[in-house]
């Protein structure tokens, strides 16, 4: 009898104690770490459905995306829905990196918040540490950028 107890006792409690490592990603809605970057954007920021603390979470809290995906895949997928794309910074796009080079194997997105003739300065949650925005000015051309989607005016 004692056997069949601590096979039992076995057999419920391992899958339990095999699965409690598992880290869950909450996607639910958490206070902004910083204000909406334009005025257009609703209070609480646009509906986002990205993981709290990365960089995609930024990015659609400040614009309004539609698609999924990876931010190295938001470029490819942001044209698949008929958004416009460009190689060129503008006021108010998203940036979106190459995965690697220097950035995560899965890409990086920002916000473009500031342009001058050799340079743009992007807000960017993710780059420094997890849920940390912050905002810094990167050369322009830069090598690492994919491209940009463009802000077109009541698109936010």
């Amino acid at each position: 009898m004692k056997l069949v107890l601590a096979i039992f006792f076995v057999l419920v409690g391992l899958p339990a104690a095999i699965a409690a490592p598992t880290v869950a990603i909450s996607t639910a809605a958490r206070p902004a770490p910083a204000s909406p970057l334009f005025a257009a954007i609703p209070a609480g920021g646009f509906p986002d459905r990205f993981p709290y603390g990365q960089c995609t979470w930024w990015a659609a809290y400040n614009r309004h995306v539609t698609w999924s995906g990876n931010a190295g895949d938001w470029l490819v997928n942001a044209r698949v829905q008929g958004v416009e794309t460009s190689a060129l910074p503008s006021l108010g796009a998203i940036v979106v990196y190459l995965p690697g080079s220097g950035y995560s194997e899965l890409g990086h997105v920002a916000i473009v918040i500031a342009l001058s003739s050799s340079s743009y300065t992007v807000s960017e949650m993710n780059f420094l540490g997890w849920g940390e925005v912050n905002t810094r000015s990167v050369g322009w051309p830069d090598p690492r950028v994919s491209g940009f989607i463009p802000f077109v005016g009541g698109q936010q």
